[in-house]
């Protein structure tokens, strides 16, 4: 059988290998094939938890890597944890919350400043304008022509919980921000979401779609994992590719881009002999490139959650809807942090089941973390899935951050509009207990429906017992005691889904960057990195519509060196 030969490889059909096989196939002549692990779904006939607008599909481990687990802080001081990855084609943007914040203009210049030559916000803003659609706004910052048709709420969509959020947040001096992704105010705002009227809209359904999908010079390898680069000295030729059945074969390619997030992304390259060579030596691996970066820089959004039982004046009325409708952005203030550095994410039902309707939170998330993780290969296992450590809180920076963010939600929960909905808030100290809800079955839904009753009829001894099933403990009893209050916050600290860094842009003499701004990488031919791996900080946003954006430029870049 011969090796199937192509210009383009692209490994991982995510939101940046979505948009990098839609943009590279546009011409004709150049062939592109399209690898990804998961399961194929072709837009116009996704199924229905995918097409939710919830979305449901967060709770389908049919659509994730069921490998990854990761250790919010250290290896030696936390747990590893589940965490979700999406493994289907549209990657991660098939089962989140398609929220579409950009971030703020001093992230990409600080892109700049590190290194990522002509990645500036005046450099990015028009592959943001490219790519979105924007049903609210128009002008030079919004885009109306592009794949990913972009959506809010309007205040007489919202539910009780975020209106009254709305009105308490004004009256403690937050201006309401019409627009977030071009007004760069602190502030509250209806949250923009990559959205279709009545369903998701994931960058795989929306650069893949039917038209797309006809192209005869594109060729879709779904349930298809890569193993490894093939490389030939110092240049990489293709891929070893599985499929689902076993079989191993090859693919070439002139040039190989690997989009497959950025916790896989940097553990295929250090399989492949690319990365630290003392890491490389100790796992009995030839080194190919020395590349010191591969697998550091990692970031991720740090976030707890702040959590309040609902009255029945606070619930949503019936019906499925996005799962946040507004968000509060603020500064911190503090020394050498950003503008825009904190957030609070606000949800009025936390899950699909009849308990997580009953259930508010108010979620401050740190949106520019100081801490830096790593992603290494297990030396017991090179092929299995990669360790992973984002050592959150690592920087003293950080905690004293969050602190600032709970006392926040804190004082947001207690206004009077707030404390009207709801009831004393709390945190969970073993919110992995209460996930274990969380998975579609008649079984939990039926356990969630009998808590749900008994919280109805007997508020306080329903909550006593979800106090005993996963342990929660009263914001009031944290609130003096910055102490006790630092400590809670490391054992609940968990992490977004906003993974990025792990194979950033920089210059060529900076010797832990892994590649050029155009996402090729050093020290070897052949071979680019697509996806947010490349970011050498994560964006002040939720990392979707900014991981589209950098494939829409890498795209670019390619066309025009081609």
């Amino acid at each position: 059988m011969m090796t199937p030969r192509f210009d383009y490889l692209i490994i991982g059909a995510g939101a940046a290998g979505s948009v990098l096989a839609h943009r590279l196939s546009a011409e004709p002549h150049i062939t592109v094939a399209l690898v990804e692990a998961g399961p194929d779904v072709v837009a116009g006939s996704e199924p229905a938890d995918i097409r939710n607008i919830f979305p449901l599909s967060a709770f389908n481990r049919n659509y994730m890597w069921r490998d990854t687990r990761v250790h919010w802080r250290g290896a030696d001081n936390s747990p590893a944890m589940h965490l979700q990855q999406g493994k289907i084609v549209g990657g991660s943007s098939a089962i989140m919350g398609m929220w579409a914040l950009r971030g703020m203009p001093a992230d990409y210049d600080e892109w700049c400043e590190l290194g990522a030559t002509g990645w500036g916000w005046d450099d990015v803003l028009p592959f943001f304008v490219r790519l979105e659609r924007d049903m609210d706004f128009g002008g030079a910052l919004h885009g109306r022509d592009g794949r990913i048709p972009i959506r809010r709420e309007s205040a007489t969509q919202w539910q009780p919980f975020a209106r009254a959020i709305s009105v308490a947040s004004g009256n403690l001096g937050m201006p309401h921000i019409d627009d977030m992704n071009a007004d760069f105010r602190d502030g509250h705002c209806a949250l923009p979401i990559s959205r279709h009227a009545n369903g998701r809209a994931s960058a795989g359904t929306c650069y893949l779609d039917a038209d797309t999908r006809r192209r005869p010079n594109l060729t879709v390898f779904a349930g298809t994992e890569a193993l490894q680069l093939v490389l030939m000295q110092r240049t990489v030729t293709g891929a070893l590719l599985c499929g689902t059945d076993g079989h191993r074969f090859k693919v070439e390619a002139r040039e190989t881009i690997v989009a497959a997030g950025a916790l896989r992304t940097p553990a295929l390259l250090l399989r492949s002999g690319i990365g630290p060579a003392a890491q490389l030596a100790s796992l009995g691996q030839p080194v190919v490139a020395d590349r010191r970066g591969v697998g550091r820089n990692l970031q991720n959004h740090p976030i707890v959650y702040t959590t309040a039982l609902l009255r029945l004046s606070g619930r949503d009325a019936p019906g499925w809807r996005p799962a946040g409708s507004t968000f509060i952005r603020w500064s911190s203030a503090r020394s050498a942090c950003t503008a825009g550095d904190l957030g609070l994410y606000i949800r009025s039902y936390l899950s699909w089941h009849a308990l997580g309707k009953r259930l508010a939170s108010l979620a401050p998330v740190l949106m520019r973390p100081f801490s830096r993780g790593e992603v290494t290969l297990d030396p017991d296992a090179p092929d299995a899935a990669p360790r992973v450590a984002f050592n959150f809180l690592s920087d003293a920076r950080d905690t004293a951050r969050m602190i600032d963010g709970f006392r926040v939600a804190a004082t947001l929960f207690s206004t009077p509009e707030v404390a009207a909905l709801c009831g004393s808030p709390f945190m969970f100290e073993d919110m992995a207990r209460l996930m274990q809800f969380n998975q579609v079955s008649r079984w939990n839904a039926v356990r969630a429906r009998f808590a749900a009753t008994w919280l109805d009829l007997n508020p306080r001894g329903g909550m006593r017992a979800l106090e005993h099933f996963a342990k929660m403990r009263p914001l009031a009893t944290l609130m003096n005691d910055e102490t006790e209050l630092a400590r809670f916050i490391e054992t609940a600290i968990t992490g977004t889904g906003h993974v990025c860094g792990t194979c950033r842009m920089g210059r060529a003499d900076d010797p832990l960057a892994v590649t050029a701004p155009d996402g090729r990488v050093y020290g070897v031919d052949g071979l680019r990195v697509g996806d947010a791996s490349l970011m050498p900080v994560v964006p002040s946003g939720n990392t979707h519509i900014p991981t589209v954006m950098v494939a829409e430029k890498i795209a670019t870049t390619m066309q025009m060196q081609a």
